[in-house]
């Protein structure tokens, strides 16, 4: 498939995904992904096969057309990808907090479910809190009054 027919309007930065998609299981096409790429595609592939094991004819697709949304949206930049234990961390964290938040779970029934200890709880609970306080709308004005000097 030539660039003119993957670029249906005629604009270069204006990529058909329905027809790259189309393309891919080609061996030509696929050489040109970077190493990088196919491993993202083919992970994908493989979680989708294991958390979705009535579609796997889909998954090959699916996974593609996700590397493929990354790359219109993320392409060209340099992006930090944290180790799977820092992104584990931080999801546990957050379910800490929303737990706390939410169900009104106690620490020390947190700290029993996660194996943390008490304080870990209070140390994540505080942490996120300062976190989700700076997402929020200040809706008092108190970041715009002047500060106290004393």
């Amino acid at each position: 498939m030539s660039n003119g027919e993957l670029f249906a309007s005629g604009e270069i930065d204006k990529l058909d995904p329905e027809k790259l998609l189309a393309q891919m299981n080609d061996a030509i096409v696929l050489k040109r992904w970077e190493g990088t790429l196919i491993e993202m595609s083919s992970l994908a592939e493989f979680k989708l096969r294991q958390v979705l094991p009535d579609r796997q004819d889909d998954a090959a697709s699916i996974a593609r057309a996700v590397v493929l949304a990354i790359c219109e949206t993320m392409g060209g930049s340099v992006v930090y990808l944290p180790r799977g234990n820092a992104v584990r961390r931080a999801q546990r964290d957050a379910e800490i907090f929303r737990e706390w938040r939410e169900k009104s779970q106690r620490p020390d029934v947190l700290g029993r479910k996660f194996d943390l200890a008490s304080q870990t709880i209070y140390d994540i609970i505080a942490r996120q809190r300062v976190l989700h306080r700076q997402q929020e709308p200040d809706l008092f004005g108190y970041e715009d009054a002047p500060k106290r000097l004393h």
